[in-house]
């Protein structure tokens, strides 16, 4: 079994008797900018599963700075699964590194859920087809945009029609983007940056989001980010979380040499930077923003991934997880 990409389009098979895997998921930033439940990206920062022939099933979290601390990310594993599986608990042990933080807005459960899915695929009689798995993953998460990012890799621009699978169109990122991920020491639980959220917009601010969607997709999708910066401006859900993420308003005038963009990650606290060049100076500056709140950060300089969930036999997988912070 050589390394497979799930957007590769190739099928896979059971593990051979003895043989062991492992599976790597990306993190991923979703709610881009305008694109809200609509676009995401997935980002070098990974959980890695090492799946292995064993005499009962378990999963075990290798120790480290983003260990979970509660059953939640074992609980999205298992539920991935689970809907490939239809329940069923293999031999296996499953031993989980994972270099994604928590509950901060860069798709820590959606890449459980994916990294649960995968593990089913591959154990199963039959790999499912990647649009099955594409509808498990958005089912499993809710929303689409971070969970296609996660499966598929690149960028992903998603749409849920209702009673359907997802419709989704998946590209790879433009050439020279990558992305500055400061990530606040601070809690925002996703369910409580949604109940921000109002039932009802004004036409105005619906017309401003459309366009700037519209926008968004088309400088991602083209390749062309002279507008990047128009387009990634919000009024849906960042001006409503934005009081929980003190120094987000300071970030969002900022005004740097190669920096295209700037939005909450997912539901936040997590801010993304999209970049072009040196970005070194980007994240000192969102980490001073927040400093300026005394509030302690850790910041990412990450690629846009254009890879997706993948699947290599153990002994090929000896490279480290790419993303480490810095602090």
């Amino acid at each position: 079994m050589s390394k497979r990409s799930l957007t590769s389009g190739r099928r896979g098979a059971p593990i051979p008797p003895g043989g062991a895997f492992v599976v790597s998921v990306p993190a991923s930033s979703a709610n881009l900018g305008p694109g809200f439940d609509a676009i995401g990206l997935a980002l070098d920062l990974w959980v890695r599963a090492t799946v292995q022939p064993a005499m009962h099933f378990s999963v075990s979290f290798k120790a480290g700075t983003y260990v979970p601390t509660n059953a939640g990310f074992e609980n999205e594993i298992v539920r991935g699964m689970d809907r490939v599986l239809g329940g069923a608990r293999p031999d296996v042990s499953i031993l989980v590194e994972n270099k994604i933080p928590l509950g901060k807005g860069l798709g820590a459960s959606a890449a459980g859920a994916v990294l649960g899915l995968t593990i089913g695929a591959v154990l199963a009689p039959d790999y499912p087809e990647i649009a099955e798995l594409a509808r498990h993953a958005a089912e499993l998460e809710g929303h689409p945009d971070n969970a296609l990012p996660a499966l598929l890799g690149g960028v992903v621009i998603a749409a849920m029609p209702e009673g359907a699978p997802p419709a989704y169109l998946r590209f790879a990122p433009p050439a020279g983007l990558s992305a500055v991920v400061v990530t606040p020491r601070i809690v925002l639980p996703t369910a409580a940056a949604r109940a921000l959220l109002p039932a009802v917009y004004e036409r105005k601010d619906v017309v401003f989001n459309l366009q700037r969607a519209a926008l968004l997709a088309a400088s991602l999708a083209s390749g062309d980010l002279s507008q990047l910066r128009v387009a990634s401006a919000d009024r849906v859900h960042q001006p409503y979380r934005a009081p929980l993420v003190p120094g987000f308003d300071e970030m969002l005038a900022f005004d740097m040499p190669g920096l295209l963009a700037l939005s909450l990650s997912g539901a936040g606290p997590s801010v993304i930077a999209l970049v072009s060049g040196e970005s070194q100076s980007i994240g000192d500056a969102m980490q001073a923003a927040f400093a300026r709140e005394a509030i302690d950060s850790d910041v990412f300089h990450l690629g846009i991934s254009t890879n997706g969930a993948t699947v290599e036999p153990l002994a090929a997988a000896v490279k480290p997880l790419a993303g480490s912070a810095a602090h």
